[in-house]
């Protein structure tokens, strides 16, 4: 019989809302689970801080919810782990904006959003300060910019590779194109970020796996009008992506529709198209 447990609960510990949460289970068993702690309200920008709490005892109990990340009243968010299996480091990519830089603002290019990575050397006990990557992966003429949300993953070859989602300015009309889903990846343990392939455009938050077969799959939140989930398939671990497929078998509102447990929304349907 399952049981259910509240760990983040809305309006305790100072926070009005928790939202976007991301599980990461260690490889010495530890279960992490981050999320969005919104100080003031459920809203997107404001005071936004990450939160995690941790199990050794594989979800039976939590340990104290804890503060890992805090930029005042800035936002810190769309927290993204993985763990590098060769070196045990605990990676964690973020976004974050100013407490005014409401989406709107970051497409119209008013307002900016930058990228950051932290780290733990400890199983998830102690974190580095946020270091921003943010001139790494992420063009110029990109506005909106996220992590995750869900969590990244390791490829058989060691790659680092971190799901992700942009949308790039259109200076004539003070506006930025459609989100477009895309990935960043680091081949030297995290020492160094990269762009990735970029999917079709229509496409945000998006989350992957890497197939029995070394193909990587990318599965999407679709702008297409058809409330299907968009799917693409990688053959050079996520530099370049297929043309997106609609999954009539995945029905969806328009969401985020991640799944922690999977590693990747809808992997239950993860057929390369021939």
């Amino acid at each position: 019989m399952l049981e259910k447990q509240n760990i983040f609960a809305a309006g305790t510990h100072g926070y009005h809302t928790f939202r976007i949460p991301s599980l990461l289970v260690t490889r010495e068993g530890t279960v992490l689970a981050f999320c969005e702690a919104r100080k003031n309200g459920p809203d997107d920008a404001g005071d936004i801080d990450v939160a995690l709490r941790r199990s050794t005892d594989h979800g039976r109990t939590w340990g104290p919810l804890r503060i890992i990340a805090d930029d005042g009243a800035n936002t810190i968010g769309n927290p993204c782990p993985v763990q590098d299996r060769d070196t045990g480091t605990i990676w964690l990519l973020l976004c974050r904006n100013e407490e005014d830089g409401h989406e709107k603002d970051i497409l119209a290019g008013v307002r900016s959003r930058q990228v950051l990575a932290m780290k733990s050397d400890d199983d998830g006990i102690t974190w580095s300060e946020p270091n921003e990557i943010t001139a790494d992966v992420k063009r110029p003429e990109w506005t909106w910019y996220a992590t995750g949300p869900c969590h990244a993953v390791q490829l058989r070859s060691g790659r680092l590779i971190v799901p992700c989602n942009h949308a790039a300015l259109q200076p004539d009309a003070a506006a930025s194109g459609p989100y477009t889903a895309h990935v960043i990846y680091s081949d030297d343990h995290g020492a160094t970020w990269h762009i990735g392939g970029i999917a079709d455009e229509h496409t945000n938050e998006c989350a992957l796996a890497e197939l029995p077969d070394g193909i990587v799959y990318l599965n999407m939140r679709s702008y297409h009008g058809h409330n299907r989930r968009a799917a693409a398939w990688s053959r050079d671990g996520g530099l370049s992506w297929t043309g997106i497929r609609l999954d009539e078998a995945l029905v969806e509102p328009v969401c985020q529709g991640a799944c922690s447990k999977t590693g990747a929304a809808g992997c239950c349907s993860p057929t390369l198209p021939a």
